[in-house]
C-alpha cells in the first residue's frame, strides 16, 4: 500500500477523456473549424463502426475514412497540400497528452 499521506501525493491526472468530453476550439483559423466539425460528428462516426479508422475533415466536410494514418495523410497531401485540414484517428476516449507547466508573472 501507498505510505504516502493523501496530502502530499501528487494530483492523478486522466491519460484519456471520453469523446463527449473533447473541449471546444475557441481560436480562430487552424484547424479549429475542422476539430469543432469532429467534435459534433465523433459520436455517429462512433456508432457507425469507424472506431480505430482515420477520418480527413476540410472545413466542415468529411472527405474520407481510412484503416491507416499513412492512407489519410496521402488524401490530404493529393488534395490539399499546404491548406487546413485534419486527419484525425477515430476514438471512444480520447489520449490526454501534456506538456511543462509555465508559470509567468504580468507585470504592469
Amino acid at each position: 500500500m501507498d505510505d504516502q499521506p493523501v496530502a502530499t501525493r501528487p494530483p492523478v491526472w486522466p491519460t484519456t477523456i471520453h469523446w463527449t468530453e473533447l473541449p471546444e476550439d475557441k481560436a480562430e483559423g487552424g484547424n479549429s473549424t475542422e476539430w469543432n466539425f469532429y467534435r459534433r460528428e465523433v459520436g455517429r462516426l462512433l456508432a457507425e463502426g469507424h472506431e480505430g479508422r482515420w477520418v480527413l475533415i476540410k472545413g466542415e466536410q468529411i472527405i474520407g475514412i481510412w484503416d491507416t494514418r499513412e492512407e489519410a495523410l496521402r488524401e490530404l497531401n493529393e488534395r490539399y497540400l499546404m491548406q487546413a485540414a485534419l486527419v484525425h484517428q477515430i476514438l471512444t476516449r480520447e489520449p490526454v497528452f501534456r506538456g511543462p507547466i509555465r508559470c509567468s508573472l504580468w507585470r504592469s
